[in-house]
């Protein structure tokens, strides 16, 4: 006879693994399916000259349940202090501490200059408007139902492609896509040099999710290498079809949580109403690239200061140092060059070939760190984080929505995106199993009992 599970959670990345540590204290049969051969998800870390960097999220945002988890779980963190923004385009690299200095350098019309300078102050005063402590405050509401796109109109072409790309390095999306309300937390909060909202964990965004993973219950186990083709309803119960290279297995479960990329959840959930399959359609989950470099900036310690390099016209839309003003001892800065325009790439983490071509990126940017390159990496996501667009803030209850006992968490459903949204969506639907698991304690359900709403 098959064991039934109490909860099947599909993906082990932020959201999968806070659930399951969510409901460590319950008496219950968890079971964790992760496809990929290691857990985290897009919060992937790797070794790169004898130190961690991030090769998909970066930082922890102060505030949020990520930040909560991080201090509960002992995790070190050191604050995102950036003094610089800077611009790239058309061969000349300018950074500076006021967006006049940064913008004087660059070899714009006087006409692109002028609204450039206009236009990121602007920014940066909204920012100071509608945010407190770091923290975008409920001011800024009505800023979901527009996008950046509707405030270039009529910026000239060079402004307004300096501004696209620095959307693009800042944030999964595009201008056309990323809501005025998120634009204040990934793009104008780096020109107003925001130094309260971001940490940066010491030992990388990796660390969070194995530390929720080594304190789980006792009833959970995690299993790599697993996965999910399809989940459908039978007498009452959801059953889970799976594979690995151990061959085909079925699982049999009270509840399953999607906790994967949105444009996942169709394809195992095969079964899902129209409304829910319309709601999946409005998170864009794109794709995105990122080349992470370390450089040795002894002697050359303004490349130390850089803090966020928006690029224009290369492979990648922003160069990010996460911890911009601190020399490391060995003289080695690590960057990561954010691709999000580029999307997935397969195969770039071994192809030398394109590393190099991205890596000749970097030097016509930072010129000066040509043969100072100690070492690189490659990552690449086919869906990586979920744009915050106002399509996707429309359709949020129904993101939220259970069919049945699926229930969905992940960034796809939150509110914020990113990791630190999928570490929040992890309680909202934990608190959901506790009350339904409680019921059938309380109540236990007949055999044959209907499972959904399909």
């Amino acid at each position: 006879m098959k064991t039934i599970h109490d909860v099947v959670v599909v993906g082990a990345g932020p959201a999968g693994l806070a659930l399951a540590y969510d409901l460590r204290d319950l008496d219950i049969d968890v079971q964790v399916l992760e496809a990929d051969g290691d857990i985290g998800g897009r919060t992937r870390s790797v070794q790169l000259a004898g130190a961690p960097v991030n090769t998909g999220a970066m930082f922890i945002y102060r505030g949020t349940r990520a930040e909560m988890l991080a201090k509960k779980l002992g995790q070190e963190t050191a604050p995102f202090h950036p003094a610089t923004y800077g611009v790239h385009i058309d061969g000349v690299t300018s950074v500076a501490g006021s967006t006049p200095e940064i913008v004087e350098r660059l070899p714009l019309p006087t006409e692109s200059k002028t609204a450039l300078v206009d236009f990121m102050e602007g920014l940066a005063c909204e920012y100071r408007d509608n945010v407190s402590d770091g923290t975008i405050t409920d001011k800024a509401a009505g800023l979901a139902k527009e996008t950046v796109a509707d405030r270039l109109d009529g910026l000239p072409g060079p402004a307004r492609s300096i501004i696209e790309t620095a959307v693009r390095g800042g944030a999964v999306g595009d201008a056309a896509q990323l809501s005025a309300k998120y634009a204040l937390r990934y793009l104008a909060s780096y020109i107003a040099h925001e130094r309260d909202s971001r940490l940066y964990p010491v030992n990388g965004m990796q660390a969070l999710p194995r530390a929720l993973a080594a304190n789980v219950g006792a009833g959970t186990a995690i299993r790599t290498g697993i996965r999910v083709g399809n989940i459908r309803e039978l007498d009452g119960l959801l059953e889970v079809s799976a594979a690995s290279d151990d061959g085909q297995e079925v699982l049999l479960a009270r509840h399953v949580v999607m906790a994967v990329p949105a444009p996942l959840v169709a394809g195992i959930c095969q079964d899902v109403p129209l409304w829910k399959r319309e709601a999946l359609r409005a998170a864009e989950t794109p794709g995105s690239t990122t080349l992470t470099i370390a450089a040795n900036v002894e002697g050359l310690p303004k490349f130390a200061d850089w803090s966020f390099v928006s690029t224009v016209g290369k492979k990648f839309d922003a160069i990010i140092n996460p911890q911009p003003g601190v020399l490391p001892a060995d003289g080695i800065v690590r960057f990561t060059c954010y691709g999000n325009s580029a999307g997935f790439i397969p195969g770039i983490e071994s192809d030398d070939q394109l590393i190099r071509e991205w890596i000749e990126d970097f030097m016509d940017v930072a010129p000066q760190l040509r043969g100072r390159i100690v070492d690189a990496a490659a990552a690449t996501w086919e869906h990586c984080f979920s744009v915050l667009s106002p399509k996707r803030n429309a359709a949020l209850p129904d993101l939220q929505r259970s069919v049945g006992n699926i229930h969905f968490a992940g960034d796809y459903t939150s509110e914020t995106a990113g990791s630190h949204g999928a570490y929040q969506e992890a309680q909202r639907v934990a608190d959901t199993l506790r009350e339904a698991l409680a019921q059938r304690t309380a109540k236990p359900a007949t055999a044959g009992s209907p499972a959904s709403d399909w």
